[in-house]
């Protein structure tokens, strides 16, 4: 039976200053380096990070071709050996957790087909499609792709291709692919990418298998104008004080001023064994210049997954969040992680947050025509950011002067909701104290897979997939972009169902979204997305969109 510690029952729709839990502030305590732990969630925690040093990286020119790369028999036949053994690793345990008895059903406004939350001035500036007529490239609905640009420059990653075009400007821009293999010949899946303006430096991840020391990920960077000329450093589990076989699976990449942050959770040789979650802390000048690396990291066992706040959000000190808890306690606590660039010190608190279901649920129509398409959900995936708080349909007063942090989590269903639905969990920066929970959701279908940003503004834009249907009315799964800003600051936040699905995603769909500032950083987002397509075939898209204030820096930026 499933323990739920918090208190049921929470209205989860609007934000209510002051009712929250407030962490309990009971002095600081230290732990060993490495895989450190705490006692349970009360009070603030700190660690101390190790300390790694890897050779200079190598450059390596990819392969360029008008056509996404094709993989050898051989490359294929790994490729499949290793989406088995991946989709094959356990979860880490959980422990005593909250379901949907904890919570009761969601009331409050709706994210809703039938009246759109879009003013007039909610603009889509661009909304384009990756081509792709390789029968042979493996593309699958779990896709997982992922978006970057510096200006016209747009970056994209998948777990099959690099995609790329440097006339992003155009009505029609041309797309060029690059041979992921050639970053590394153990290329297997999981690319990210990120780009950091104050370097104009695009920051790659992609993770590779095979055996030893070749099981880990690839970090490699490039400048905006040689987008195909990459700085390649090679990291196994060894790098972090562990066996070199084991497995680094589900590493994301993040930045602050200084830094380049990413993280992993480990396994095993065999993929047995779940050992911990890491993450490691370089320098981005050393990596801007190809050059030796001295990082700093650390690993843990009482929580899985680290979600990372994205873009230069978290400035001078870092912040990255779990809510999953090894020995008990997800669904109503929040861990929250900071680390200042100039320590070798992290510290960490526990807040207590209204309790959601945790134990997930089905996105598939009642009547069985839209198959579940996020069986592969739960909830280790967060989307955290930092904003500014006269955004939260609150004046400033009510959060005391602080700055935000919200985390997006799909949750649910929650009491006699049917579907999974996303919440965002806001908690004041600098106290570290919980304020409340919004939500996007609907009674007649999903929404999972959230990734939200902040632009320059303290706007937020989010991406996030949805679908499913009750009765005899279907959606097949696509997208949804949505902004909360001075304009429309509360739930539901001004959106658009801008992408719609045409076939099912037979193997599931992917592990999350993304949303990036549009960059240079002038006010429109740049949003991830796909379907499937009425061929049955994965189709990515690009999608730039904003306000029409945000219209001349766009115009602006978009072909320099």
């Amino acid at each position: 039976m499933v323990v739920s510690r918090g208190r049921p029952g929470w209205r989860w729709y609007a934000i209510i200053a002051g009712t929250a839990a407030s962490i309990l502030l009971a002095g600081l305590f230290t732990a060993a380096p490495g895989s450190a732990s705490n006692a349970g969630p009360a009070g603030v925690h700190a660690a101390a990070a190790s300390t790694g040093h890897v050779s200079a990286g190598h450059m390596v020119r990819a392969e360029v071709s008008s056509r996404p790369f094709a993989p050898t028999r051989a490359q294929q036949a790994a490729r499949a050996r290793d989406m088995r053994f991946l989709a094959s690793l356990p979860a880490a345990p959980l422990g005593p957790h909250t379901t949907k008895a904890d919570v009761k059903r969601l009331t409050g406004p709706q994210t809703t087909l039938t009246t759109p939350q879009t003013p007039t001035d909610f603009k889509v500036f661009k909304s384009v499609t990756i081509p792709s007529t390789c029968s042979a490239c493996g593309k699958s609905t779990i896709n997982e792709p992922d978006t970057a640009n510096a200006g016209k420059v747009i970056l994209q990653t998948s777990n099959w291709d690099i995609a790329y075009t440097t006339n992003g400007g155009a009505k029609s821009p041309t797309w060029s692919y690059q041979n992921p293999y050639h970053l590394d010949s153990q290329f297997c899946c999981d690319q990210t990418v990120t780009y950091v303006p104050n370097r104009d430096l695009f920051i790659y991840e992609g993770l590779t298998l095979g055996s030893g020391s070749q099981v880990g990920f690839t970090i490699a960077d490039t400048r905006s104008r040689k987008p195909t000329s990459w700085c390649v450093y090679h990291f196994n589990a060894a790098n972090f004080g562990d066996p070199a076989g084991d497995v680094l699976d589900y590493p994301k990449i993040a930045y602050s001023n200084n830094d380049v942050y990413v993280t992993w959770n480990e396994y095993d040789s065999t993929g047995s064994n779940w050992i911990n979650t890491g993450l490691a802390r370089l320098p981005i000048d050393s990596l801007a210049s190809c050059g030796s690396l001295s990082y700093s990291y650390f690993n843990r066992t009482d929580n899985f997954t680290f979600g990372l706040t994205s873009g230069n959000s978290s400035l001078d000190t870092f912040y990255w969040v779990s809510d999953w808890y090894t020995g008990g306690g997800s669904g109503s606590y929040e861990r929250i992680y900071r680390w200042a660039e100039n320590s070798g010190t992290y510290y960490w608190n526990d807040v207590a947050v209204s309790p959601f279901d945790f134990a997930g649920g089905s996105c598939a129509s009642a009547d069985g025509v839209v198959t579940n398409w996020c069986g592969r959900l739960d909830p280790r995936w967060e989307s955290p950011w930092i904003s500014r708080a006269e955004y939260n349909a609150y004046s400033n007063s009510a959060f005391a002067g602080d700055t935000i942090l919200g985390v997006a989590i799909t949750a649910g269903p929650g009491g006699s909701d049917p579907f999974p639905y996303v919440i965002y969990e806001y908690f004041k920066l600098n106290s570290l104290t919980y304020i409340g929970t919004q939500a996007t959701f609907n009674d007649g279908f999903a929404f999972a897979y959230p990734g939200c940003s902040a632009n320059a503004e303290g706007y937020v834009g989010c991406v996030m997939s949805w679908g499913g249907g009750t009765g005899t009315v279907h959606y097949y799964p696509g997208g949804l972009i949505q902004l909360q800003d001075n304009v429309n600051p509360g739930q539901p936040w001004a959106y658009s169902f801008n992408i719609r699905g045409a076939g099912n995603a037979p193997k599931g769909w992917g592990d999350y979204m993304v949303s990036q500032p549009f960059q240079p950083d002038v006010g429109p987002f740049l949003t991830t997305e796909w379907n499937v397509n009425s061929s049955g075939k994965v189709v990515p898209h690009v999608v730039i969109w904003g306000r029409a204030h945000d219209t001349n820096g766009y115009n602006r930026w978009k072909s320099s």
